[in-house]
């Protein structure tokens, strides 16, 4: 197995859920050449793996070294500036998080992955409580996406800003759109927030069932074991 074919079968991994077995298989790796891209875009797919986990400071430090690599390459430059500004905004560093999505360059991005840096700019710019800049951008990213997992993404995204803007209404028919969208992988954390919403308007039987659709869904992630937690919080009353 090569580089590049390590980073699709880890990405594959990843957009399965299956973060576990993404870092298992690069730990057991062994190169036997050099593609110093591939390497850097592994190391970035791993960082995504690691906080889908909930092992944010990991996932921080796996990227911390890396700069001076990715200089020659505009992809990894701007991977690594869009996951520590994903990281930053979900560890209550909003300032930092805006910094490192500015700095990401939207043309150093495959296009299918445009939508992708709206959104992480829309996360970035509710920590900073610009929310009329973030909503732009969920709409911008929605408007780019391609693949269906940012078309789905793009409702959740747009319901993280309507719930920052106490929106409940409308951010739980945003969430229950994306829960019915056809693309079912991933997306623990915005069926957790769609549970919670639902716990704020009071309708607790529903909020069980989304949450128990991040378990179902996205099984190894953080926001399947929060949304257990949660679970029985409601369900005890």
């Amino acid at each position: 197995m090569t580089l590049a074919s390590l980073n699709r079968a880890v990405d594959g991994h990843i957009a399965a859920g299956r973060y576990l077995e993404a870092l298992e298989m690069a730990e057991r790796f062994v190169s036997r050449e050099r593609d110093t891209a591939s390497e850097l875009l592994v190391q970035i797919n791993l960082a995504e793996a690691e906080y889908n986990l909930g092992r944010w400071e990991m996932a921080w430090e796996r990227l911390r070294d890396l700069d001076p690599l990715a200089a020659a390459f505009p992809i990894a430059r701007a991977g690594l500036s869009q996951q520590r500004a994903w990281i930053a905004a979900h560890t209550g560093r909003g300032d930092d998080a805006v910094h490192h999505w500015q700095r990401a360059e939207l043309r150093d991005l495959p296009l299918p992955y445009h939508a992708e840096h709206f959104f992480t700019g829309a996360v970035a710019l509710i920590g900073v409580g610009r929310l009329d800049a973030a909503r732009r951008c969920a709409l911008a990213g929605a408007d780019m996406a391609i693949r269906p997992s940012s078309k789905r993404n793009a409702l959740f995204i747009r319901a993280r800003v309507a719930a920052a803007a106490k929106e409940w209404m409308r951010a739980e028919s945003l969430c229950r759109a994306a829960a019915a969208h056809p693309y079912r992988a991933q997306g623990g954390d915005g069926l957790l927030m769609w549970g919670d919403v639902l716990t704020r308007l009071g309708r607790a039987d529903e909020a069980e069932q989304a949450y128990a659709l991040a378990i179902e869904r996205d099984g190894q992630s953080e926001s399947a074991r929060l949304a257990a937690g949660r679970a029985r919080v409601v369900a005890e009353g």
